[in-house]
């Protein structure tokens, strides 16, 4: 993440992914989280010592499903010696790409084959993906995919047994980059254009994309790279490029911070003048343990921002000790000011016998009230500090709000959205943990200054990128709706956008307190139920749209 010129917008992602290299050699199980089937993710890692035949003896006991024939297909990746391919007279040969330098190639092997494979000199590497012949079940997602285990959670996978694909539809995304050679994204990209000439990381973007096309395996995909930091013009450009050339989503899983909080910043209004014409989905974020709100009146208080009473340090970690990058950034409500702006200054100090130094201070971000700061500290206590000036020139108390990468001591869930997702008639989509309960990282609504909840829906956030080991994060959640909504649009050509988004959250199963809240919005995502209640509005269409044109978004 890094700061260039004025006018430049720190972008920071709901979640990261680590890139991860296959292993050397031998049998190995998929990263974890990869969203394989079970009988995958029982081969023993913890047992490096095992043979091959005891660890594929330990694959075909651990597999749940009815009883199959030993000989049944698998799904394989090989990292291949000298950019070369399996010759074995039973290998269907699906996909090969380059991943981290080393060639790769996937296809269908019987399992009796699999050794057979690991013995050829030409392999550095066997890795069983996926089941594909010998079950009953019926599957939506093509043979040789990985699919989020996210898409039945919502229950997309039941739209997609019916036939409805997204088929059709056109799902634009915006991210710091992507690597659209990737075998998940393989067949899905139909355009791609950079609008960042610094490029940006490309895991966040492929695995946001990737949700997208396992929740709506046949939506086209238009892909807009913005790069880890864009202005507000290069953000502009990106939404009108994905506009004209016929997205009928958007998603965008990004947090902008060099914006007001109250959805009336640059982003936060091109984001909302496309939701009248496309739907557009956001990330809420993952700042519900690492965001401060508060209060400061430089006119009548010390020079140092109170974080709670007589509390002017906020410990990051709750003071325990860590190392390596750290990264925050102040905004203050003094966006409208000319001349004589309230000048703070965020800094990073590090506890230690003595005076405790300044390690990393903030930097302006354009030309907005707004400081950012990162930095990569060794291990030790930090936390941070707002320095305002004395006695300055001002009309009152300032609103000022913190979001940082690490948990902070003192924090505020409430009102804890970034743009995009703070924008009226903007899906904003947060994240849900285990029985369906929202995240205790996921941002909250409401929209600072406003009566809007902030929060629409919330989904899973499971990511399956074979390459990658997936952490949590909104990011990922926020493209289970978009291809929701890809579905819908499939299905029911005839609704507009303000329909999408009314019969997404109308549909939805509430699992907060009872109605709409800032934290779930009006509930979890329910794909089926969507599908059905667009039935009734497709039938009343004249009636829903009287109703929805005057109506607004949460």
């Amino acid at each position: 993440m890094t700061n260039r010129t004025a006018l430049v917008l720190v972008l920071a992602f709901a979640a990261v992914l680590a890139p991860v290299g296959l292993a050397g050699s031998g049998l190995t199980g998929p990263p974890a989280g990869s969203g394989t089937d079970d009988a995958t993710a029982a081969e023993p890692r913890s047992d490096p010592v095992a043979s091959l035949e005891e660890r594929l003896a330990r694959v075909v006991a651990a597999d749940p499903g009815p009883a199959d024939p030993v000989d049944r297909e698998v799904y394989v990746e090989l990292e291949m010696r000298g950019g070369t391919t399996p010759d074995h007279p039973g290998f269907d040969l699906r996909q090969a790409y380059d991943r981290e330098g080393a060639r790769v190639v996937g296809g269908y092997v019987p399992l009796t084959a699999v050794r057979d494979l690991s013995h050829d000199p030409r392999v550095e590497a066997v890795r069983i993906e996926r089941s594909r012949r010998g079950s009953d079940r019926p599957t939506a997602a093509r043979p040789d995919a990985n699919v989020a285990g996210g898409v039945s959670a919502v229950g997309a996978d039941e739209l997609q047994l019916a036939g409805v694909t997204g088929r059709n539809v056109t799902v634009g995304v915006i991210d710091a980059g992507f690597r659209v050679s990737d075998p998940e994204l393989a067949g899905h990209v139909g355009a791609y254009r950079s609008f960042d000439a610094e490029g940006g990381g490309w895991v966040h973007g492929t695995a946001v994309a990737s949700v997208v096309t396992d929740t709506a395996p046949d939506a086209s995909l238009h892909l807009a790279a913005v790069g880890d930091s864009t202005t507000p013009a290069e953000y502009r450009d990106a939404v009108a490029w994905l506009r004209a050339s016929g997205a009928d989503v958007i998603v965008d899983a990004g947090s902008y911070f060099g914006q007001p909080g109250d959805g009336g910043g640059e982003i936060a209004t091109v984001a909302a003048a496309a939701a009248r014409e496309t739907v557009f989905v956001a990330a809420a974020g993952n700042y519900g343990r690492r965001h401060w709100r508060g209060t400061h009146d430089p006119t009548r208080e010390v020079a140092r921002v109170r974080f709670a009473p007589g509390e002017t340090a906020n410990y990051l970690e709750g003071g325990a000790p860590f190392g390596g990058a750290v990264s925050a950034t102040l905004r203050w409500d003094d966006w409208n000011a000319s001349g004589n702006r309230t000048d703070y200054d965020l800094l990073l100090l590090r506890r230690q016998p003595g005076p405790d130094p300044v390690v990393a201070s903030g930097s302006p971000v354009g030309d907005g009230p707004v400081e950012h700061l990162a930095a990569r500290v060794p291990r030790g206590r930090y936390y941070l500090s707002i320095r305002a000036p004395e006695g300055a020139d001002g009309t009152g108390a300032d609103t000022l709000d913190v979001f940082a990468s690490r948990g902070l001591t003192h924090r505020s869930r409430g009102s804890s959205l970034t743009a995009p997702g703070t924008a009226p008639g903007v899906l904003t989509v947060g994240a849900l943990s285990g029985n369906d309960t929202v995240a205790a990282f996921s941002s909250r609504g409401p929209v600072a200054g406003t009566d809007r909840l902030g929060v629409d829906l919330v989904a899973p956030d499971d990511v399956a990128l074979p390459g990658t080991s997936p952490e949590v994060g909104s990011s990922y959640a926020a493209p289970y709706v978009a291809g929701t909504a890809a579905l819908l649009v499939d299905a029911h050509p005839s609704l507009g956008p303000r329909e999408i988004g009314a019969v997404l959250r109308g549909s939805a199963t509430d699992v907060g307190p009872p109605g709409p809240d800032p934290a779930s919005g009006h509930g979890r995502l329910d794909a089926p139920a969507a599908a059905e209640l667009a039935v009734e509005y497709e039938r009343y269409a004249g009636i829903n749209r009287s109703a929805t044109r005057h109506g607004t978004a949460g």
